[in-house]
Parts: C-alpha cells; structure tokens; sequence
C-alpha cells in the first residue's frame, strides 16, 4: 500500500502492519506529517491553538452538513504526523460516528501507545478530546 492510498484508519492500520520496527514506523509517521493540509498562517490565532500540547498545535474544526472537517497543524514533525493519523480517525465523519471512535484502540494497534512520550501522548490525546466534544 502506498502513502497517498491512505484514507482511512483501517488502510492506516494495513499500512503500519507492513513498516514492522519503530525506526520504519517513526519515519511512517514523519512522511504521514507532509500529507497533513498546511494550515493558513492567519489561522494560527491563540484561539485555534490545543492546550496540552508541549509542541505549538493549533486545530481548527468545521462542520457542513452534519459531517465534521479538521484543519490541524504543529511546529514539529512528528506531531504533524500524529495529527495526519488522528485526521484519518476523524476527517468527514458525523458527530455520532466521531464518538464511537476508541482512539487508545487505534493508537494501540498502530503500536503508538509504547512509543510515544507521556507529553506528546497528552498533546495528541488534549486534540482528540477536543475533536470527540465537537457540539
């Protein structure tokens, strides 16, 4: 599978299951980084920015039609790539369908859990909480 083919998490899943190791998987999530939409720079407002997060993360969520959307950016790397999985989770899904979504499953199976620091953990979760509040 390539990277590009990702859509969803389950294709995500498919596509960690084949990059075995964390040094493959680390750089998995690094190239999942650079598919992230790039958030407009006026965007990037104190308001739009996640608490929790060591790194500087900024999330901006719209809704049309009952489906949710998620513009999300980072200054680092690897929290852009965090944050490309975390759209996969998410992007387009209703507020019904966001609630059922178990992310420590998901970053579990990915192997994510054993690999990330408590803080960047904190980050990547402080966003999640704030996408599955989503009025």
């Amino acid at each position: 599978m390539q990277l590009n083919d990702v859509h969803n998490s389950e294709q995500l899943q498919c596509l960690f299951d084949e990059n075995k190791g964390w040094d493959k998987q680390y750089r998995l999530i690094i190239q999942l980084g650079k598919l992230l939409t790039p958030m407009p720079e006026p965007l990037k407002l104190e308001e739009h920015k996640v608490k929790g997060c060591d790194s500087s993360a900024w999330l901006v969520i719209s809704e049309r039609d009952g489906h949710y959307d998620f513009l999300m950016d980072s200054d680092t790397r690897v929290v852009k790539g965090l944050m490309k999985v975390v759209s996969l989770m998410f992007q387009g899904k209703t507020k019904q369908q966001i609630a059922l979504v178990d992310c420590e499953e998901v970053f579990s199976n990915l192997g994510l859990l054993h690999h990330l620091s408590p803080s960047r953990a904190n980050g990547i979760f402080a966003i999640i909480k704030k996408i599955q509040g989503v009025n």
